[in-house]
């Protein structure tokens, strides 16, 4: 008897510690209802063959979320976009190709859902990209109807473009007074003339139709590259602002310089106050930082000080180790003070990168994660508004990646408006060396297989030849009997025409198109067999 008393509490003492530890918690993180979180690791698309990478996340106001990332393309790199309707478990694909731009090496994809209803539901995504043989790099930044998915309009608008980087932000959960029904933000950094980066900020105030708000930030005689933004509000400060970090390096070989801040005041189509360079407030940072990111309180309520708070994380050079670590400043009254704090972010002394921050308005937290690059790691940490005791993050999971096959994971962390909690994508490595885009929430407790993400019943071939001028034809594979429908769209989603809509046998089937009609340019196609959804792309010469 004493001999089962005994073990009994062994037990409990063990079951307990589990659940009180921040740093060495139980490997399956629990919710205080002892419900698993952070679940099996899901793949978003399933196609080996790819390179997957510069992935990015987003949830609209029901939960849908939608995925971006770049892939590999004979001469082109394209990006994939993906919907899912069941919290990130499964997702279909909404269009393949698209970039129409060959030679360059995708640097960032980003991507917002914005509206409050479906039918008013747009998506705001791009990417900006890199000719490595010329030095020239450039954005592509679109408004897309939501449901059914059609690209509407290229809102970059730069004479001569060469955006460098950008970062989009809206207020669509908590409109500024200024906006109707909220509006969108656009900050990016643009090559000029020799000397003379510029940082411009645009915003829209009705939803993204026209940005008709333009105000340059800085103008730079060196090196203006990543570039971050966030919009804060609070009950005291119900017009919004929004807040902008950039990096600014010496010439377009350096690794590292400074980080900025600044943001509009007093409202979100003001001017921007004068930039606080934050790495200049730590000795050890200064002039040794890289890659920033920011988030901002956005919500109903006031902080402790009664105004909005502002967090800025970095990666900061440690010349000793030849490293990187990541270095945090807050500021608890960013409406109206420059007095920034630095604070610690990660837990341990291994070297971390790629940080990335968001605020969940409904329980007053932020939300970080990062690249533990020493162990392979995936962190995800919380924080109260407050920031009090700013260095001590709760660690939710030291790793919520299940494999540590990572090189390069680029973690992001998005709010679930349904689910109100965190959640992440990664792009993990394949045995090939291809890079694969994965999901995991902190509220998933799906441990499945799921083979949703599959080619299951149906497969798409390739298009030949291509590019094309008189045809092209289609082919595809079926495993039953499907009814199929080929459909032919122009880059902004306009319908071109329907290329079949007729039942197929099971086994490979080729369907020919005349193409001859249509202007030279890019186009893509969607396919639908049965539940199953895929894309592909054209290009058609003259």
């Amino acid at each position: 008897m004493k001999y089962f008393t005994l073990t009994l509490l062994l037990f409990s003492s063990l079951y307990l510690s589990a659940q009180t530890h921040k740093i060495g918690e139980p490997l399956l993180p629990l919710n205080p209802g002892r419900s698993v979180i952070f679940g099996k690791d899901i793949v978003i698309h399933d196609q080996p063959d790819r390179d997957q990478r510069n992935i990015a996340v987003c949830s609209a106001f029901n939960g849908w979320l939608y995925a971006i990332y770049s892939y590999d393309e004979e001469f082109f790199q394209d990006l994939s976009i993906l919907r899912s309707v069941d919290n990130g478990i499964t997702w279909e694909v909404l269009l393949e190709g698209g970039t129409g731009v060959s030679g360059a090496i995708v640097t960032r994809v980003d991507i917002i859902a914005c509206g409050n209803n479906s039918a008013d539901l747009k998506l705001f995504l791009g990417f900006s990209y890199y000719f490595p043989d010329i030095e020239v790099r450039d954005s592509h930044i679109w408004r897309a109807n939501a449901d059914p998915f059609i690209i509407e309009e290229d809102i970059t608008d730069e004479p001569s473009q060469y955006v460098k980087d950008f970062c989009l932000a809206s207020d669509y959960m908590y409109p500024s007074a200024n906006s109707s029904p909220y509006s969108v933000g656009l900050l990016y950094s643009k090559a000029g003339e020799i000397g003379k980066d510029t940082l411009i900020f645009r915003s829209s105030s009705d939803g993204g139709i026209t940005f008709d708000n333009r105000r340059v930030i800085s103008i730079s005689p060196n090196i203006l590259h990543k570039v971050a933004l966030s919009y804060g509000r609070s009950a005291s400060f119900n017009s919004g602002r929004y807040f902008a970090a950039w990096e600014e390096q010496d010439n377009e070989y350096s690794e590292v310089g400074h980080i900025y801040t600044a943001h509009s005041e007093p409202n979100i189509n003001s001017p921007f106050t004068t930039p606080v360079c934050l790495d200049m407030l730590d000795p050890g940072s200064a002039n040794k930082a890289r890659n920033p990111v920011i988030s901002c309180q956005s919500s109903e309520a006031d902080n402790d000080s009664s105004n909005i708070s502002e967090l800025v994380v970095f990666e900061k050079y440690m010349p000793g180790s030849n490293s990187y670590d990541l270095a945090g400043f807050y500021n608890w009254q960013a409406t109206n003070s420059n007095y920034f704090r630095n604070f610690s972010v990660s837990y341990s002394s291994n070297y971390n990168l790629q940080p990335d921050l968001t605020f969940n308005p409904y329980n007053s937290t932020f939300m970080l994660t990062y690249f533990d690059s020493t162990d392979r790691m995936l962190p995800f940490l919380t924080h109260n508004v407050n920031m009090a005791n700013p260095d001590s993050w709760e660690l939710i999971t030291s790793h919520y990646n299940d494999s540590t096959n990572i090189a390069q994971p680029n973690p992001k962390v998005r709010l679930n408006t349904l689910k109100q909690e965190g959640m992440n994508v990664w792009s993990a490595d394949q045995p090939n060396g291809n890079g694969i885009a994965m999901f995991d929430a902190q509220y998933s407790t799906w441990t499945g297989v799921s083979d949703n993400n599959q080619a299951g019943s149906a497969k798409l071939l390739k298009a030949f030849p291509n590019p094309c001028r008189t045809a092209v034809t289609i082919c595809f594979e079926l495993q039953k009997a499907e009814k199929v429908s080929i459909s032919l769209y122009n880059m902004i989603g306009q319908p071109e025409g329907v290329i079949t809509d007729q039942n197929f046998s099971t086994g490979k089937h080729y369907v020919n198109y005349k193409v001859s009609n249509l202007p030279p340019g890019s186009y893509y196609y969607s396919f639908k067999a049965g539940v199953w959804n895929s894309n592909g792309k054209i290009t058609v010469i003259k």
